[in-house]
């Protein structure tokens, strides 16, 4: 396999990449100034070297962050966060839209939702790691900020299901999330809207 078809199978990896724009970003590259191109493989490498997976809420931090400790990040370690409230999301990427919205609370990343057709939720989700934190920390109110689509409501559904045993309150997120929306590409104002109307 040649270079170039070699990277480009490896774009067409990330999410929403099909073989097109894997294509673009490989011509894109091959004019692009060699710094250019030593930049990014640089920034790939240092990846692993300088983040880390925070061990409450599984998000990915940057290691150099003097706000973190070794094993959680700024927002875990941050004692001013509002303790009560735990926000639980599918990715990474939904935490950063969220905090734009001015919630103060605590997270928790699911790392997926769970498909129509599985039986075996754990294997899509972190479900006994959310279970398990839940009854160590006993927030008073646990946010289930789910993507407003077919899956989402699904695993929305079979959480609630499995914190009705917690005596925390369990809430989702008001409809100004459209349908089909993923909460990683709703705008700040629309999150605040949805966090002051959930249910």
């Amino acid at each position: 396999m040649s270079p170039i078809d070699k990277l480009s199978a490896l774009f067409e990896k990330f999410p929403g990449i099909g073989p097109r724009q894997a294509r673009r970003f490989v011509q894109y590259l091959l004019v692009a100034a060699p710094a250019l191109r030593g930049e990014i493989a640089e920034a790939v490498r240092s990846l692993g070297a300088q983040t880390a997976q925070c061990k409450k809420c599984y998000r990915w931090f940057p290691t150099e962050d003097s706000a973190s400790t070794a094993s959680t990040c700024a927002v875990c370690a941050n004692t001013a966060r509002e303790r009560t409230l735990l926000f639980v999301v599918e990715k990474d990427a939904d935490i950063d839209n969220v905090e734009r919205s001015g919630y103060k609370g605590l997270y928790f990343v699911l790392g997926g939702i769970i498909p129509l057709a599985s039986e075996e939720p754990e294997k899509h989700i972190r479900l006994r790691e959310l279970l398990k934190r839940v009854e160590a920390d006993k927030p008073v109110e646990i946010i289930l900020g789910l993507s407003a689509t077919t899956e989402g409501d699904h695993t929305r559904q079979i959480l609630a299901e499995k914190l009705q045993k917690s005596t925390s309150k369990v809430s989702s997120l008001g409809r100004g999330l459209s349908t089909g929306s993923e909460l990683e590409y709703a705008d700040p104002d629309t999150i605040a809207q949805a966090l002051g109307n959930r249910h």
